[in-house]
């Protein structure tokens, strides 16, 4: 008996330690300690063409991937005299060489490659450069326009290779070269932040497939002085003229009728006209963004303002010394109220009660989401 507890023993001390050995943590851990790291280097040439109502923008970009391989080193060393390969030759060692592939998951059409080139260092480091130009999609949150910010993302997805055998990793992110009055961001957009999160991406597979994955954020403010002196200006000078034509004018005297009513139709006709004419500069959305709330409330409170006008006249006119001076003084008093109380629904709604939260979705406890603080340098180096 005392034989086999010792044997028993002995097989469970094995048991753990072959459970704890490298081999099985490196399965645990995705099976990236004999992954092939790949140094990651993106740069924002131009951004252009935001489009909001169809979610998508126009960029142009720089990328550098960079890995070790001495033994292809040595080798172009022996087979050529320059380190710097393009054009049918750069294809050809390309085609017949290992080297890291990827994909701009997020992409709406394969992306146009202006150039590219591969070069070699003594050190056995081996660059692939890429300047591309690319239709990007997004996801637009805009219930803030004009005001608000924008997340746009580039997603740099492994193409050939999975996470067990190579792993993007961003170092340097940078927006532009750095010169002087350089306009990368055209059209009304500030860049406000930019950042990099590292993950993992999951394809269509018969198998569980994962392939390193990163996702360049750079986040734009907009700015609101075009659109505000455009739709804001209107939208605002529209409701304080509708309030003193009912305040300052009143209807017991009916000379001041055919001026208010015919001020509260011109009013009325005003606002559909600025909202007609801005309706190609308005992202169309499937949500009330905060302009078509600040339109919706002006063209409410100008038509009830008509409405009121039409019938405080009408009762003037049938019986001056009945209700219609009372009427006429508590709907004065009252509309500013309602409007401010509109306004205040119309801010509340879209900047405080909407409670925004974004959920990366990743791969158990392997490759987590992490925010990757990258310096600024020029990749160009």
């Amino acid at each position: 008996m005392k034989k086999l507890f010792l044997y028993l023993g002995g097989l469970f001390i094995f048991c753990a330690s072959a459970f704890a050995s490298p081999t099985h943590q490196n399965k645990l851990n995705g099976g990236t300690s004999n992954a092939r790291p790949i140094e990651v280097m993106l740069l924002i040439d131009r951004i252009y063409d935001v489009d909001l109502t169809n979610s998508t923008y126009q960029v142009e970009a720089e990328i550098i991937l960079d890995w070790k391989d001495p033994a292809l080193v040595e080798r172009l060393k022996k087979q050529y005299q320059e380190t710097t390969f393009t054009g049918l030759k750069l294809d050809k060692i390309l085609f017949d060489t290992w080297h890291p592939e990827f994909i701009i998951s997020n992409e709406t059409a394969p992306r146009i490659t202006d150039f590219r080139t591969l070069k070699i260092f003594d050190d056995g480091t081996v660059e692939v450069f890429e300047k591309f130009i690319a239709k990007i999609a997004f996801e637009a949150d805009i219930h803030e326009y004009p005001f608000g910010d924008l997340d746009l993302t580039l997603d740099i997805s492994a193409f050939t290779h999975e996470f067990h055998e190579m792993v993007l990793k961003p170092i340097s992110f940078q927006i532009g070269h750095g010169q002087e009055k350089e306009e990368v961001i055209k059209g009304p957009w500030l860049l406000k932040n930019k950042y990099v999160i590292e993950s993992i991406d999951h394809r269509l597979s018969s198998h569980t497939a994962i392939f390193s994955h990163n996702k360049f954020h750079f986040i734009l403010q907009h700015d609101y002085m075009d659109p505000a002196q455009k739709m804001l200006l209107p939208i605002a000078a529209v409701l304080v003229f509708s309030t003193f034509l009912n305040y300052f004018l009143t209807l017991k005297f009916s000379p001041n009728a055919d001026w208010r009513v015919g001020g509260q139709i011109t009013l009325f006709l005003t606002i559909l006209a600025v909202k007609f004419s801005l309706a190609g500069q308005i992202p169309v959305t499937h949500y009330l963004k905060f302009v078509d709330e600040l339109f919706l409330i002006a063209t409410l409170v100008v038509g009830l303002n008509l409405m009121m006008s039409i019938i405080i006249q009408k009762l003037y006119v049938e019986n001056p010394n009945g209700c219609a001076s009372s009427v006429e003084t508590i709907y004065k008093f009252s509309q500013p109220v309602f409007l401010v109380v509109l306004l205040y629904w119309a801010i509340y709604s879209t900047f405080y009660a909407r409670t925004i939260s974004t959920t990366y979705h990743c791969q158990d406890n392997s490759a987590a989401c992490v925010n990757v603080p990258i310096p600024m340098r020029d990749i160009r180096k």
